[in-house]
């Protein structure tokens, strides 16, 4: 009776491990790695370089809006080669204000078929009801 017991007990076990550890390592990391503040900066950048302003406004606060506007009149007479070109943003430094729920992020934008440096870029990121969201108002990324 002992041995049955032990072996319905181990099998128990390793049925859960087999189906519970891949379900963790799958889910976890995607969802660090979708909502990390750094990541969402670099998406930021990249989605107003490429002129994608849609997607920039949902990674941005409510507050940048008239921002986020005038980014799009100015990609607007950029050049084509900004504008067509694919892009990278190296985030050099990034600083938590703890108590302000506050991340600044110092980066660099790139072309990436190049690496011809476009401008150095300072986000201010904030963490807006439980989501980090680009605060843009008082920068100048273009």
């Amino acid at each position: 009776m002992k041995a049955k017991t032990r072996v319905r007990t181990i099998f128990s076990i390793f049925i859960a491990l087999i189906i519970g550890l891949p379900i963790i390592l799958v889910v976890s990391p995607a969802s660090t790695r979708h909502f990390a503040p750094e990541n969402i900066a670099v998406r930021f950048v990249e989605y107003v370089a490429t002129a994608n302003f849609e997607e920039a406004r949902k990674l941005s606060t409510p507050e940048s809006a008239e921002t986020i506007h005038l980014f799009e009149t100015l990609v607007g007479s950029q050049s084509d080669e900004l504008r067509n070109s694919p892009t990278r943003f190296n985030i050099s430094r990034s600083e938590m204000n703890i108590s302000q729920d506050t991340l600044f992020i110092h980066g660099k934008l790139f072309f990436a078929n190049k690496h011809k440096l476009i401008r150095r870029i300072d986000l201010v990121l904030v963490n807006h009801n439980g989501r980090w969201l680009v605060d843009c108002r008082d920068n100048n990324i273009f």
